[in-house]
């Protein structure tokens, strides 16, 4: 079957050939933050910020330890990199420098 199937006139009146787009390339809407987070996983960033507003509702010692291992989680994922998570925390409230939960990660060493 050729790729090229039917005459100019069908090929150019096709409904769903005339509004086809190219989905493949990356739209400019995004920015650099955007990128990072997707690269990261944004279900994981989402996670961090839910646990962080539930902690930050209610500050008792076990929603701060759901929060303290998502932390963690996002720490390892990107293997402590302080630009990386600075700029994910600024875009996204993740509270990342927040030290009334608990010790933060900054310090930590991950290979």
């Amino acid at each position: 079957m050729r790729a090229n199937f039917g005459t100019k006139e069908v090929r150019e009146n096709d409904p769903l050939l005339r509004g086809w787009k190219n989905t493949d390339k990356p739209t400019r809407a995004l920015s650099k933050t955007d990128h990072l987070i997707k690269k990261v996983g944004i279900e994981l960033v989402q996670i961090v910020q839910k646990y962080y507003r539930a902690y930050c509702e209610t500050p008792n010692p076990s929603t701060a330890k759901k929060y303290k291992v998502w932390r963690l989680r996002l720490h390892m994922r990107l293997n402590n990199n302080v630009e990386m998570l600075n700029q994910i925390n600024d875009a996204q409230n993740l509270g990342l420098n927040d030290d009334a939960p608990g010790p933060l990660c900054w310090d930590m060493q991950f290979d």
